[in-house]
């Protein structure tokens, strides 16, 4: 039933148009983990790059404790081909799903990961 749900998320996630302004949606952060200037300057960088790359749409901000499972975002950001960018708050970041991999993106911090998927 749970891959049902997936699969018609998935399948709905395609059919909404896209965003044609530049937004980050993040997920994963509560107010006690993280100073609200911390998550500024992250979402700038993030920001910064996006629009250096000339990138218009939504994008994804993943605040990651090292133990959740992101599949049905992963899906639906692969699915729309929406960037995902996944910041570690632990030693290690959550496995991606099998073909899916994360980067070490050039932030300052080393924490922040961007989502890229490999076409065989």
């Amino acid at each position: 039933m749970i891959k049902f749900k997936t699969i018609v998320s998935a399948f709905l996630a395609i059919i909404q148009p896209k965003s044609e302004k530049l937004e980050v949606e993040t997920y994963g952060l509560t107010d006690s983990e993280f100073s609200l200037e911390k998550t500024e300057e992250i979402l700038g960088w993030l920001l910064k790059v996006l629009i250096k790359t000339g990138y218009i749409g939504k994008s994804y901000l993943v605040f990651d404790h090292g133990n959740e499972d992101w599949e049905d975002l992963i899906l639906k950001a692969i699915l729309r081909e929406e960037p995902m960018f996944l910041y570690r708050l632990n030693k290690r970041p959550s496995p991606a799903n099998i073909g899916c991999h994360w980067y070490l993106t050039e932030h300052p911090s080393l924490r922040l990961y961007q989502l890229h998927f490999e076409v065989d």
